[in-house]
């Protein structure tokens, strides 16, 4: 099963067009405390890539906006358009395809 849930804050948003369909490419800033080992409570930021196609793309440019707080069910998928690097390795770099999303403010 390939089903991601995220409940954070837009940090960035960046809308184009490939191939003539709208894409947006965007930050969630994900925030969790953690006790330190010594019982502080430590604030931790964790920042995701994702992305939303079509109709998606295009409400979540006219919507969201840096500071937004937004819920999105998303799929995790590998990028296979990077290139080898130098010890002949292709880098693995994985982002999350929105499949449904609810902007909250």
């Amino acid at each position: 099963m390939n089903n991601c849930s995220f409940l954070g804050v837009v940090s960035s948003c960046f809308f184009s067009e490939e191939n003539g369909v709208a894409v947006v490419k965007f930050e969630l800033e994900i925030e969790e405390f953690r006790r330190s080992s010594s019982g502080e409570k430590k604030r931790n930021l964790t920042y995701v890539e994702l992305e939303a196609w079509d109709s998606a793309a295009i409400a979540i440019n006219k919507y969201a906006q840096e500071g937004s707080l937004m819920a999105v069910e998303s799929v995790a998928r590998n990028d296979d358009s990077l290139q080898l690097d130098g010890c002949g390795e292709e880098p693995l770099i994985t982002y999350f395809r929105v499949t449904s999303f609810k902007i909250i403010h």
